[in-house]
């Protein structure tokens, strides 16, 4: 099965969801690294507030449904929502998707040339409204490492 690498340092998290479901999809096995360095983009408060809301919504922490605080837990649950992960292919396709907070050690030796890049899911440079993932987390209560 191929490996595919992707460096999430700077992408916007809807697009590099999408493109790491597509690629699963096709029977690939998708590694994220740096997944804590994903953006959302918008303004910070208000991105912040959002999820807050969606989590009062939700109930209680003893009952569920449960949302992620870790970054990389995070990050796989956007891309489970681009998947079709109840039916047998999605649920494939999902359990080919791995996401690393920074990089493993086992992935270190993995040399630049091996990783994909997605020049649309890249946060332009003019942008100044956005807030990573590690950032959203950790105000959501999230343990950090």
């Amino acid at each position: 099965m191929d490996k595919i690498f992707i460096d999430g340092t700077g992408c916007i998290l809807g697009r590099l969801a999408s493109n790491v479901a597509k690629l699963s999809k096709m029977g690939k096995e998708v590694i994220v690294l740096n997944c804590e360095k994903i953006v959302l983009k918008g303004e910070k408060n208000m991105i912040i507030n959002e999820y807050r809301d969606i989590y009062k919504r939700i109930g209680g922490r003893h009952k569920g449904p449960f949302w992620q605080r870790k970054a990389d837990a995070f990050v796989r649950r956007a891309i489970r929502g681009m998947l079709e992960y109840k039916k047998t292919k999605g649920a494939k396709a999902y359990n080919h998707v791995k996401v690393y907070i920074g990089i493993p050690k086992e992935y270190t030796s993995v040399p630049k040339d091996n990783f994909m890049d997605f020049p649309e899911a890249k946060l332009k440079s003019g942008t100044s409204k956005f807030i990573y993932v590690k950032d959203l987390t950790k105000e959501l209560g999230g343990r950090w490492l």
